[in-house]
Formats: structure tokens, sequence, C-alpha cells
């Protein structure tokens, strides 16, 4: 190949590399230790900005509250990420009292984070 071919080459691979991640919003600016920080989810952009992944063996139930009396509306697989916009104070569900909010069909459930490991650091619902 020749130099000239190679240098093309290199420059349309660095500009396409560079379009990506002007493109990509999840990639940030590197951190202080050098290592590339994800950008912060914005709830603006997406209710449901965070995740986890549901734990136990079978399905857990997405319900209407935050208590395991309320009414089912849905459920997610064991294994499965589940997105989550924050996390409230529930019924205790084995010495965890936290829920978290999910969507469901016609708006929002909630599922106990008992059954929920979550994969981002979750905030408290403002409301």
């Amino acid at each position: 190949m020749s130099i000239r071919k190679a240098a093309a080459t290199l420059v349309a691979t660095a500009a396409l590399t560079l379009g990506a991640l002007a493109t990509t919003p999840s990639l940030a600016a590197a951190d202080p230790e050098g290592q590339k920080a994800e950008a912060a989810p914005t709830a603006e952009a997406n209710p449901f900005p965070y995740r986890g992944r549901v734990l136990g063996s079978s399905v857990v139930y997405k319900r209407a509250a935050p208590t395991t009396r309320s009414e089912i509306l849905g459920w997610a697989d064991s294994g499965s990420i589940v997105r989550i916009q924050c996390k409230v104070i529930g019924q205790n569900v084995l010495g965890n009292n936290r829920w978290y909010r999910v969507p469901v069909r016609g708006g929002y459930g909630y599922m106990s984070a008992r059954y929920v490991l979550n994969l981002d650091q979750i905030p408290f619902c403002r409301r």
C-alpha cells in the first residue's frame, strides 16, 4: 500500500471515529484517573434513564403501589434488564424497603428493590 493510500485511510478512520464519539451521548471526557466516564443520564431525555437486572428464579411483579398487596400491572423475567426512573420507600420485603419506579403500559409501576440489582446509582423520587 502506498504512503498516500495509508495516510488517506488513517484520516478517514480518524474522522469516522471522531464523528461517532461526537454523536454518542453515553461517552464523556476522561475522569481525573484517565478512565472514560459515562455521561449522567438525564430524566428530560428519558423518563426512565436508569437500569436494573431482575434477580430471582422466576418473574418479579410490577405493582401499582410500593406494596405487595397492590394491583399487579405487569412483570419482568429473571435476568432481564428493566428501566428505572427513581426509588421510593415502601413495604419492607425481606429486609429491603426500597422500591423502584418502572415503566408499565400507560404509566409507571413499582418493583421491589429486593429483587432488582441496580446497575446505575438510582436517586430517590422527588414527588
